[in-house]
């Protein structure tokens, strides 16, 4: 099961020897699943069919919340593609379909591309949509995410423990606080894009604030004696 190999990859990578529980892990996995979701959306494309003519029609079967309209091909096959001009149209209620600008008769099928997020599902009914190639990255950012709590949680047992234990808890404190850095690092890596909280703050460094610039000197004129 996915699921089961995401935990254990984070357990190796973060050893809970009681400082953190399940519902953590969890929050944590589910918490670099959605930045995953963000950084890496997934495409889906999908065929949809008009019941009846009109403007509206059907979103697409894997339609969930988080999915972002990408584009509508009618009718579907044409070189190039012919775009049709839809939108999310949202009815009191917030029943969610597709609406069209140009009204398409009954049994038109129309080819819908969307962005969606990525899911990690056990149980049952497993489900799983992070690539193999990414699995270590996902699980890097929720160790990120535990390290960080982790870290934190002996920042605040330091000012509370007694002298002796309290260059220990700093040590850990600081410890975990580097991991979750390593782990955060590693995550982008593995996807391949630039953290926008490391140094210069993304793929290219901040501009300077100002700047030291020589003007050239100002020439004099020669003067001239006249004999009198």
């Amino acid at each position: 099961m996915a699921l089961a190999d995401f935990e254990t990859l984070i357990a190796s990578m973060v050893p809970a020897d009681g400082a953190y529980g399940d519902p953590e892990r969890d929050a944590a996995l589910e918490i670099a699943v959605l930045r995953y979701s963000q950084d890496v959306p997934r495409t889906v494309v999908n065929d949809v069919t008009w019941a009846a003519p009109g403007y509206e029609g059907p979103l697409p079967a894997d339609w969930i919340d988080g999915c972002e309209l990408i584009s509508a091909e009618y009718p579907i096959g044409s070189h190039p593609p012919d775009i049709l001009d839809v939108t999310i149209y949202v009815a009191p209620g917030l029943v969610q379909t597709l609406m069209s600008a140009d009204s398409l008769p009954a049994g038109a099928e129309a080819r819908i591309t969307f962005s969606a997020p990525h899911q990690l599902v056990g149980g049952g009914t497993p489900l799983d949509t992070i690539p193999l190639g990414h699995r270590e990255a996902v699980a890097s950012y929720a160790a990120f995410q535990l390290c960080r709590q982790i870290a934190t949680k002996y920042g605040h047992e330091r000012d509370t423990v007694i002298s002796a234990d309290r260059s220990d808890t700093e040590s850990r404190a600081r410890n975990f606080a580097a991991r979750a850095r390593d782990y955060r690092a590693g995550y982008f890596a593995g996807i391949g894009k630039a953290d926008p909280q490391g140094n210069g703050g993304g793929a290219s460094g901040a501009e300077a604030a100002g700047a030291v610039v020589s003007w050239p000197g100002r020439s004099r004129g020669s003067l001239t004696r006249i004999g009198v």
